[in-house]
């Protein structure tokens, strides 16, 4: 597989925020998104190739519970990632992926789904929406990154869609206390999604 890192920190987002976790970022994506904040693992060529075997047995030496797969886009080397995800049945398994492509075929009841949908504000509007079919028969959730008013009109156009889902709203981290004001306000109008700031990037961890 296409690794850029593999190393151990505070899950930031999500359900599982704040455990410990292993992540596992891997290289490589098929969108371009104004507000990537994973840059190095998407451009540049700079990566590693290791086994799934090799990976694990990294997974193992960390001793942590959480493992979160992240890139780039996993999906992008969905086979190798079916057989990772196989590997590490004793780990509970997040899967951050971009949305834009089928994250069927990987179900499994230690894997967790941080699906995006990705908003105008992002550059790259690809979502496959027969993943909110997947994720009603598994484990996950949706996340709306969000930069700007534009962007939350658009998460609700889109709340029918969004029944019987967990659903994150998340701003853009750089634009500042004051959006993150306006999000929190329209979270509470909304009343039915759960405001998030990305821990990792109060802490200023990785």
């Amino acid at each position: 597989m296409k690794v850029h890192s593999l190393f151990t920190s505070l899950q930031g987002e999500g359900r599982f925020q704040g455990y410990p976790s292993f992540f596992i970022r891997l290289y490589g994506c098929n969108l371009n998104c104004s507000y990537c904040d994973a840059v190095e693992a998407v451009k540049g060529g700079k990566y590693i190739d290791m086994t799934v075997k090799e990976i694990v047995k990294r997974v193992e030496n960390a001793g942590i519970k959480d493992v979160c797969i992240t890139g780039g886009e996993p999906l992008c080397q969905k086979e190798e990632l079916v057989e990772l995800v196989s590997k590490l049945s004793h780990s509970r398994i997040t899967i951050e992926t971009n949305g834009s492509l089928d994250i069927s075929g990987i179900e499994s009841e230690n894997v967790f789904f941080s699906v995006d949908w990705k908003t105008p504000g992002s550059g790259s509007t690809e979502f496959n929406k027969k993943n909110l079919e997947t994720l009603k028969s598994s484990k996950g959730w949706i996340k709306f990154v969000v930069s700007d008013g534009k962007d939350l009109e658009f998460i609700e156009k889109n709340l029918k869609d969004l029944t019987g889902t967990e659903v994150f709203v998340s701003p853009v981290f750089e634009k500042g206390s004051d959006f993150f004001d306006e999000v929190s306000d329209f979270t509470l109008k909304i009343g039915t999604l759960r405001f998030q700031l990305q821990l990792h990037k109060i802490l200023n961890i990785e």
